[in-house]
């Protein structure tokens, strides 16, 4: 069908890509599984204990570019360390009668490119909680995000696996010969981390992946190592190359800063809708709660139009802030300890930009209003722990202008009843750790101005089920402090 537009049809027409950016909709940019490479590799390490140099086996995954273009980034992703210490390392590292282990991993990895070389930090890769079993090694995987690498000239570049830092903090210790932990245990507590350096054994062969680099080529930018717009997109801008390093630069992209946690604790009551039963045997506290403070950051992916949202974009200027009030109440039963939280959530309004017709610029703002979130934090004897976190909240949408030119959705549109928010991870509050859920977004209501009604058309395009959410909690920062702000988790 063909035949030009109205100006009326056109106008409701790009309402519909509005919803789009006013969610911060980022187009994906197609499949780019056939540009990728899978790195497997294992290797030995020697590992300094207080009894000696040990060795352990160490595997590493990644997915890295098939190929590379100077000034453009290069992003391993999908990265897994898994690590296999032995029954006497184990014994050395933690109490007699540790039930399970979790923590945090560190790889120092050379990229190089000739005579360049660049240390890349691959920290903060973490793990869930793994029960221990009764004999043998202990299998402990890590993963996470790591820094995109940037390289201003032509030529293989090198991904090489060096140092490796481990921080292991125990989960509940027993009574060696029974199943219940210590009389004076708190299974609430967590104990320092027990630290473990290793270095690659002599001989060993730890080179991850090598990636040739050609010139750029602006009018076919080279794939990205996800299938999704790069989070960091910034390596383009309308088609212009982003401008080359000289040499290699190998560090974390910019993070936005935070505000200080407020001094006290936010007020409020916590939902009984959203706490579990308490346990056969199980005391019920109420405590006073301390204020702290943890920096959320995520997607939210709206199933219709098959594109995803940063919701509290890290890469600044200032990314906003969940404020706790840190354990409101406890529940006690054998072998279970539970905590719940409060949180008040302040995201910064979003802005997008979406092309209309795949030629006309439209923006958009849209504004959280969230009520207070319940926050659970379930610890049980011998499993891993359980954080879920449960809230409502209205999207508002406003400043909407196609073409620079306003189009007036006036004061009032929103959905037109909360979105019901449901996430579910396997960490501990206090260090963060991976949520995710599904949404089903209402439709929406009082869009329209000056007689125009825009309510069926908004809602025809963004409200319905199975809109993923995976947002990254960042560990918490105590009253008076800034919080660190974590890294987008994969889409």
């Amino acid at each position: 069908m063909t035949g030009a537009l109205s100006g009326g049809r056109t106008a409701r027409l790009a309402a519909v890509a509005v919803v789009a950016c006013a969610v911060g909709l980022l187009p994906g940019s197609g499949s780019a599984a056939r540009d990728q490479r899978e790195a497997r590799l294992r290797a030995t390490y020697d590992c300094g204990l207080p009894s000696g140099t040990r060795q352990v086996d160490v595997a590493f995954d990644a997915t890295f570019p098939e190929r590379g273009a100077v000034g453009k980034p290069i992003r391993p992703v999908g990265v897994g360390v898994r690590v296999s210490l032995p029954r006497p390392v184990v014994a050395e590292l933690l109490p007699e009668g540790t039930a399970s282990v979790a923590g945090t991993a560190a790889v120092a990895t050379t990229v190089a490119q000739g005579r360049e070389r660049a240390r890349a930090a691959w920290a903060d890769l973490s793990s869930a909680e793994v029960e221990l079993p009764a004999r043998g090694a202990v299998e402990i995987g890590f993963s996470g995000d790591v820094p995109q690498v940037t390289v201003g000239s032509e030529g293989d570049v090198t991904f090489t696996a060096g140092q490796l830092d481990l921080a292991l903090t125990a989960g509940p210790v027993t009574d060696v010969g029974t199943d219940e932990p210590p009389a004076d245990a708190d299974p609430g507590t967590e104990p320092a981390p027990a630290r473990l350096s290793c270095t690659p054994a002599r001989g060993a062969d730890t080179l991850l992946a090598t990636v040739p680099v050609e010139a750029a080529d602006e009018a076919t930018p080279p794939p990205s190592s996800t299938g999704a717009a790069d989070p960091d997109g910034d390596a383009t801008r309308g088609g212009t190359p982003s401008r080359a390093p000289k040499g290699i630069d190998a560090g974390p992209r910019p993070r936005a800063a935070t505000d200080k946690c407020p001094l006290e604790p936010p007020k409020g009551t916590l939902d009984p809708r959203r706490l579990p039963p308490v346990p056969p045997g199980g005391e019920v506290g109420e405590l006073e709660p301390t204020s702290m403070c943890a920096a959320p950051v995520g997607f939210a992916t709206l199933r219709k139009l098959k594109s995803s949202t940063i919701v509290n974009d890290p890469r600044g200027p200032r990314a906003g802030l969940m404020h706790l009030a840190m354990r409101m109440r406890e529940v006690r039963a054998p072998g279970y300890v539970e905590y719940d939280h409060l949180g008040d959530m302040r995201l910064p309004d979003a802005e997008g930009t979406f092309l209309t017709f795949g030629f006309q610029p439209t923006t958009a703002r849209i504004r959280f209003e969230p009520e207070p979130a319940t926050i659970v934090n379930i610890i049980r004897q011998g499993k891993p722990p359980v954080t879920e976190v449960g809230y409502r909240q209205h999207l508002r949408l406003y400043d909407v202008r196609v073409n620079g030119v306003p189009l007036d959705v006036g004061p009032r549109c929103r959905t037109s009843r909360p979105v019901e928010t449901e996430l579910t991870g396997s960490y501990p509050v206090s260090e963060g750790g991976l949520l995710q859920g599904e949404l089903d977004i209402p439709p929406l209501a009082g869009c329209g101005a000056h007689g125009e009604d825009l309510d069926a058309l908004l809602s025809g395009a963004v409200s319905g089920p199975g809109n993923v959410l995976k947002i990254r909690q960042g560990r918490v920062c105590g009253a008076g402090s800034p919080c660190t702000v974590p890294e987008l988790p994969d889409l």
